[in-house]
């Protein structure tokens, strides 16, 4: 078998472990979500949500992109692993003494104490994560995704399973954030065991200092990622109170963050891939467009169902409960119109790892540095200038003003870098919409049918003749089929 067949392979089986474990993953953070909001409400929830969507912020920040140089470069020495975690600590140990100081601060910001206290709780995670962190960026970089994969469902499986109970013990406002911490000191107990790592006593400088420059280029790109992907909480919470940022934060989490769940697949096996890869610049076009095709055939489904069924899957599981029907309506409307979001971030999710992985982060922070310009900005314009009529709704329609410019900048950057034919991406990405538009029209077809059955019926009519659609146009049209799939895994 040549090394091409064989990378593909490999990648092909890292993607299909990386979706088992995602795939189990996802199916038991919805269970505990929905479970959790339920009991909790729309106040609880969203004064949560003003601090758990920081958290993403604090782990790149913590990094500053470390792991992604282990990934990126091949000149790692026991010494110089050493010398990266060391570094790691003490970024880790400053950032939780300034949480100390700012934490409060931000509570107060936003008119609830217990933020702030969220968010310093959540620092101790910082500390705890370089138990784990270069062994676990060395079994990526080596490709090894079905350990990973392993490792990870079990330490999320906790989190899933921590999480309801806290709630039900009268931790609400603490249980996403207690919960988090549960799941990462999972993560580090499986690391110990599987994979032992003691770093040796030894600090130099000069030999990180080339992992440090290229990650606080990278690293400083994912913080600014996370920061205009989760400054809308802050909008939501300071304008509009923790009862519509519990709403939207809803709507969020079933489409955005489920949406960011499913294209973890593809994106985790995405960096070192294209690490592999770059001094082959059209295999690297080659992998990139075909990592495009899957992570749209994984998340285009998923969103043609959020605009089909979610009134109904919201009264189902939310209705007579704490949420009030208003609130829910709100909610939905929310949530369709993320859905343009979430379908060109489909797109987007790959062109990061893209650059990174040839070595040029610079171009994704200069990309990121006019995304957290572009998309924030509308942010702030919309709950101004739309917030008097539309409420919470004003950041969402912000949300599918900003986010496709910066979509545009990002895939201009990419074609200008790797000579990627735009043509051919078109044809490849305008294949699988067509697919999702047949889902979607059948979807509709049977949503008037069912229009006045009952909303369990309603939502496994409409989802099946969707999927039906989607799929079988893949399986026709882009000859997507499980004997492909199978057949690409064995190689």
């Amino acid at each position: 078998m040549s090394e091409s067949k064989r990378l593909d392979t490999h990648i092909n089986r890292g993607v299909a472990w990386t979706a088992a474990s995602q795939t189990i993953v996802a199916v038991a953070d919805l269970i505990s979500v929905l479970i959790c909001m339920r009991w909790m409400g729309e106040v609880k929830y969203g004064i949560a949500m003003m601090a758990v969507p920081l958290y993403s912020i604090l782990d790149a920040v913590s990094d500053l992109g470390g792991t992604s140089a282990l990934i990126a470069h091949d000149d790692h020495t026991p010494e110089r692993l050493s010398s990266l975690f060391w570094f790691n600590v003490l970024l880790s140990v400053g950032l939780f003494a300034l949480l100390g100081l700012l934490g409060p601060l931000y509570g107060l910001f936003q008119g609830h104490r217990v933020v702030g206290f969220l968010l310093l709780a959540y620092g101790g995670k910082l500390l705890l994560q370089n138990l784990y962190a270069v062994p676990l960026a060395l079994l990526r970089k080596e490709l090894h995704f079905e350990e990973v994969a392993k490792l990870r469902t079990v330490a999320y499986l906790a989190e899933s399973i921590t999480r309801p109970i806290f709630v039900a013990t009268g931790l609400a406002i603490w249980s996403f954030t207690l919960a988090a911490l549960a799941k990462h000191v999972m993560f580090a107990l499986l690391f110990l065991w599987r994979h032992p790592y003691k770093p040796k006593l030894v600090f130099h400088w000069a030999d990180i200092a080339h992992y440090v420059h290229f990650g606080l280029r990278s690293g400083v790109s994912q913080v600014l990622y996370y920061t205009y992907t989760n400054v809308d909480y802050v909008v939501v919470g300071y304008y509009f109170g923790p009862a519509a940022n519990g709403i939207y934060s809803l709507a969020y989490w079933i489409v955005l963050e489920a949406v960011k769940t499913i294209a973890n697949v593809v994106i985790d096996v995405a960096l070192p891939t294209f690490a592999r890869l770059r001094s082959d610049p059209p295999a690297l076009v080659a992998q990139f467009i075909r990592l495009t095709r899957l992570n749209m055939i994984a998340v285009l489904p998923f969103v043609v169902l959020i605009v089909l069924i979610v009134p109904e899957f919201l009264t189902l599981a939310y209705g007579g409960g704490k949420w009030s029907a208003p609130q829910l309506a709100v909610c939905a409307d929310a949530a369709r119109i993320l859905c343009v979001v979430g379908l060109l971030r489909a797109l987007g999710f790959i062109g990061p790892p893209l650059l990174d992985g040839i070595g040029r982060p610079e171009l994704t922070l200069r990309y990121m540095v006019v995304a957290t310009i572009t998309v924030p900005g509308c942010f702030l314009l919309g709950a101004n200038l739309l917030g008097d009529r539309l409420g919470l709704l004003s950041v969402a329609v912000a949300w599918a003003v900003g986010y496709p410019i910066a979509f545009a900048i990002l895939l201009w950057v990419i074609s200008k870098t790797v000579n990627l034919p735009v043509a051919q991406y078109g044809k490849a990405a305008l294949g699988i919409l067509g697919c999702a538009a047949i889902g979607l029209v059948l979807g509709l077809a049977a949503d008037v049918l069912t229009r006045h059955a009952h909303d369990g019926l309603r939502i496994a009519v409409i989802s099946a003749a969707a999927l039906i659609g989607t799929f079988g146009a893949l399986a026709i049209w882009q000859h997507v089929t499980p004997r492909a799939v199978i057949r690409s895994m064995s190689g």
